[in-house]
């Protein structure tokens, strides 16, 4: 893959490929330092600025990817290692678009950005607009794998995220459905 998506990457041996793949679709992020760091975690994936970064100038800042290596057993088949790699560039993609996201904020942004995170209908949205940002970006077959694969595994049709997983909430839809894709990805124009 090419060396030019590495640049001020820590992207771990075993998911290079289809993390430097998704990378592929972001060349706004080329400069950006991201380090992907493999941890157990509840969560399979989760993005967040580095805390100190949030302070500094947008091209001086730090995200980090984490991917969690081992999970409660309900979630298991959702870790990065067990998706196939369709799956796993998808769900990269969405990760990615939150590093987009939260690159074009400034601070007061980012702190509103923090706060709204205590606001369920905030989260929906955000997430929603992610997978916007992800589709936009050309990653709409790839993310679509990967919402097929959880709706399959979790047996529901509206995924709310792993905060959710023992909810049969079926009137949210925080992250798009396969067939939202579908619609986003016919009115739009990939950037990649």
């Amino acid at each position: 893959m090419e060396d030019s998506l590495r640049p001020n990457k820590e992207i771990p041996a075993e998911f290079e490929r289809p993390i430097l793949t998704a990378l592929s679709y972001f060349p706004e992020l080329k400069d950006t330092h991201i380090i992907f760091r493999i941890r157990k975690a509840y969560t399979p994936l989760t993005t967040k600025p580095d805390f100190t970064s949030v302070f500094k100038r947008k091209d001086h800042r730090t995200y980090i990817i984490t991917i969690s290596n081992e999970t409660a057993d309900t979630l298991t088949r959702l870790l990065f290692q067990n998706l196939t790699f369709e799956e796993q560039v998808g769900v990269m993609g969405h990760e990615l678009s939150h590093v987009v996201d939260f690159d074009s904020k400034n601070f007061p942004e980012e702190v509103s950005n923090g706060i709204g995170h205590i606001s369920k209908k905030y989260v929906d949205k955000m997430e929603f607009d992610t997978d916007r940002i992800c589709i936009m970006h050309g990653l709409g077959k790839y993310l679509e794998a990967y919402s097929m694969h959880v709706r399959q595994t979790m047996h529901v049709h509206n995924w709310r995220g792993v905060d959710f997983v023992n909810e049969k909430n079926e009137t949210h839809e925080r992250y798009m459905n396969p067939d939202t894709i579908e619609k986003y990805m016919g009115n739009t124009s990939p950037s990649h």
